[in-house]
């Protein structure tokens, strides 16, 4: 190693981790001028201590409230427990700090190969994908860890580490209902998968019976039944899924044809996976495993906000830089790296009476959701030699 080559690859160790502590820092202070401002931790405290005492977590403002599972409620504990602030800031931390390993497991399981060292690119892959995040830390929103953890399944299923890949579905599955997709998806193409997810749901069910009271943590259960049903129908007109894209432009769909699609897609992202699985190596497959995942969340999930597209960026985002050097995707992935910034538009401060949220919002996301399923198809029919750290291992 050359003197002069060292100074370089030490700036590109700690860029990364410097760019993401300021990032929390400014996002910090900001919490701490404006507590309330925006966060859904009141919302997440309230289930919590209405948990422990025995009294129902769904019975304040239930349609708009807290539209998780009982284990929710039970993991946000030690935060609960905390000083306001404390916890307010300690949340963030490690929420964004488990996005940030996320990050860095993508990094070196898809983007790193002989030729291009993980230190080359982690930097523009957090330049890309934490921008994505950036509304989702500040309201301190389950959204954050559960991305970080679908991210975190394709790693370990690339790595053919079952067991903890099904301890991340499980883990994402009790903080919010909407991980199912994914925990379907992977267990349905995945056959290594499902007796431990068996296993691992067994826990996650029974992780609520340790509270003193089983009789209500059974009724409670009940209630989160009750409720979510409710909020399956995504009536509020604040949402940005792909009924909300038509309905900017002038179309609203019967709630018939909603459910149709819902599966039809449904059908077609599974298909999808099943032919990257037969046709990809295992890195491959994972990868696009997780991008489809969180695809069909954004647009078909009926209650995807601005936010919820952090579920995106990562995918986005690397996908753009694993086409960065190839002469024949170099527009391809310039406008990839466009749209994973554009997934920040509603982190974008006002200029005076000039809001890019309020331009954007219901509508970009969205079109970009949608407009990456065909690149996904592509990704998965594309023939390449041209990856070193693809192998040739199926499942």
């Amino acid at each position: 190693m050359s003197i002069s080559s060292r100074p370089n690859q030490s700036w590109q160790r700690w860029a990364p981790g410097g760019f993401c502590l300021l990032i929390f820092l400014i996002i910090t202070a900001d919490v701490v001028r404006h507590p309330l401002k925006h966060t859904t931790m009141p919302t997440y405290r309230l289930a919590s201590t209405q948990w422990w005492a025995g009294q129902d977590a769904y019975s304040t403002n239930a349609h708009a409230g807290f539209l998780y599972f009982p284990q929710a409620a039970f993991l946000f504990s030690p935060f609960n427990a905390l000083p306001f602030l404390a916890g307010e800031i300690l949340w963030r931390a490690a929420t964004f700090g488990l996005f940030f390993y996320a990050l860095v497991r993508l990094n070196d399981f898809f983007l790193s190969t002989p030729r291009q060292p993980a230190g080359k690119t982690f930097l523009i892959l957090c330049l890309l994908a934490v921008p994505s995040a950036l509304a989702s830390l500040r309201n301190a929103q389950f959204d954050l860890p559960v991305a970080a953890l679908i991210v975190l399944t394709a790693a370990e299923i690339a790595s053919a580490r079952w067991t903890a890949a099904t301890a991340w579905l499980c883990l994402a599955l009790a903080l919010k209902p909407l991980a199912m997709v994914p925990l379907l998806l992977f267990g349905a193409l995945y056959g290594k998968l499902i007796p431990r997810l068996l296993i691992g749901l067994l826990i996650v069910a029974a992780l609520p019976f340790l509270h003193w009271n089983p009789a209500f943590v059974a009724h409670e259960y009940v209630r989160c039944f009750e409720t979510l049903v409710w909020a399956s129908k995504g009536d509020e007109a604040r949402y940005s899924d792909l009924a909300a894209l038509l309905s900017h432009f002038g179309y609203n769909a019967p709630e018939l044809l909603k459910t149709i699609a819902r599966a039809f897609f449904a059908l077609l992202y599974l298909g999808l996976g099943a032919m990257a699985v037969r046709r990809l190596s295992r890195t491959e497959a994972a990868w696009t495993v997780g991008a489809l995942s969180a695809d069909y969340l954004m647009l078909f999930n009926p209650r995807t906000e601005t936010c919820s597209y952090v579920f995106l960026g990562p995918f986005i985002a690397s996908l753009a830089l694993l086409y960065a050097p190839r002469a024949g995707r170099k527009w391809l992935a310039y406008g990839l790296g466009f749209a994973a910034l554009a997934l920040a538009s509603d982190a974008f401060p006002k200029i005076g009476d000039f809001s890019v949220n309020d331009l954007t919002d219901r509508w970009l996301k969205a079109l970009l959701a949608l407009l990456f399923l065909p690149v996904l198809i592509d990704f998965i029919f594309e023939r390449r030699k041209d990856h070193p750290a693809f192998d040739d291992q199926r499942i």
